[in-house]
């Protein structure tokens, strides 16, 4: 119960800060994607330091559920934010909720329930120096590719900015990890490598986001990011801090079938983002 809570304002909390910064970011140049002008123009509007201000305590109360609760519950169920995201852009950014979309979106919520409902308890061990080194290079090569390509002067596609934004907020996932771990068996120079870690992968993907969110549908944008940030940290739970999955052939049907439903999820609501793409450039043809 108490985590539920937890989770829940975690979840708010963060979906909220999601809307907040499209706003904010739509009202600046799109040739800023992904350089650092774009922040340093934000940081003069009230509205991105709310934002930023959310999603910093979004984190907090995501840090404080893994303190009771596993990470294989905890990431998958932050994705149930994604209806209140439905919610809220169509409030305020005025992006009709799409029927597909929304299927999508309640695949996605299916899929990851299956998935959290076969986890394993919460578990306080931490991983080996190797282990952690071959992930970090991993997810911090992911999350840093589009910002090679911008460098090139290649336009890059919001729906891919966003799974480079996934890979930095799963490394987050398991930093926040860490950090609660390292606080239950009292390391307290791991637990500030890796707070300090956690800043400056933040930085880098919220970047990353913001860009994404200038052209991107909210609720696309954010449901790639929601996925990657569930799927990676629940499949390196195992390696990193033995929450191992149950091994009886129920449990593992259950897991595959949850994967599989949060896959045609994903493609139902990148789809969507698709569908206004190609309109878009249909628009722009027929004016030139």
């Amino acid at each position: 119960m108490q985590a539920g809570l937890i989770i829940a304002a975690a979840a708010l909390t963060a979906n909220l800060a999601v809307v907040l910064t499209a706003i904010a970011a739509r009202r600046e140049p799109k040739e800023d994607a992904l350089r650092l002008s774009l922040l340093t123009r934000l940081l003069r509007r009230p509205l991105w330091w709310a934002a930023a201000g959310l999603d910093l305590g979004g984190a907090v109360l995501k840090t404080a559920a893994l303190l009771v609760a596993p990470l294989t519950v905890v990431a998958p169920a932050m994705t149930l934010g994604l209806f209140v995201l439905v919610v809220f852009a169509a409030l305020w950014l005025g992006e009709r909720p799409k029927p597909t979309g929304v299927f999508g979106i309640a695949l996605i919520a299916g899929g990851v329930a299956l998935v959290a409902q076969n986890a394993p308890e919460r578990e306080v061990s931490i991983a080996g120096p190797l282990p952690w080194a071959i992930t970090v290079s991993i997810l911090l090569a992911g999350a840093g590719s589009v910002y090679l390509l911008s460098a090139k002067g290649r336009r890059v596609d919001p729906r891919v900015i966003a799974v480079s934004v996934g890979f930095a907020w799963a490394l987050n996932g398991l930093l926040a990890k860490l950090i609660a771990d390292s606080i239950d068996v009292g390391r307290w120079l791991l637990m500030s490598a890796a707070i300090v870690s956690a800043i400056g992968v933040g930085i880098l993907g919220y970047l990353a986001k913001t860009s994404a969110l200038q052209s991107g549908r909210a609720a696309m944008v954010e449901s790639i990011v929601a996925v990657m940030n569930t799927l990676i940290p629940v499949a390196l739970a195992p390696i990193l801090f033995a929450e191992a999955w149950p091994t009886d052939p129920g449990s593992a049907i259950q897991l595959g079938s949850g994967l599989i439903l949060v896959g045609i999820g994903v493609w139902f609501v990148t789809r969507v983002q698709t569908t206004a793409l190609e309109r878009a450039k249909t628009k722009a043809e027929a004016t030139t």
